[in-house]
């Protein structure tokens, strides 16, 4: 996983469980291999850190099909249909 990929948060306990966010940052390590990654949950217009173990990758981020959000909508778009 890396800056700009769509994610699902798959952790059974964790609030926010089968939401789809974008990494848009990382944080250091909670353990050694296990990230912490900053996450903007695109349904609730909030960024979270979140550890890697809880992430499922949806779509990797390609520099031609960039996805961009828009931050108070959460409205998802690509970033070559704006150009």
């Amino acid at each position: 996983m890396d800056l700009g990929d769509i994610v699902v948060i798959e952790k059974k306990d964790h609030p926010y469980r089968g939401r789809e966010a974008k990494i848009v940052g990382r944080r250091g390590n909670r353990v050694p291999g296990d990230p912490w990654f900053l996450v903007y949950v695109l349904q609730r217009g909030r960024s979270y850190l979140v550890p890697g173990s809880m992430l499922r990758l949806v779509e990797k981020r390609t520099d031609q099909d960039e996805v961009l959000v828009w931050p108070i909508t959460g409205k998802l778009m690509r970033k070559k249909d704006i150009q």
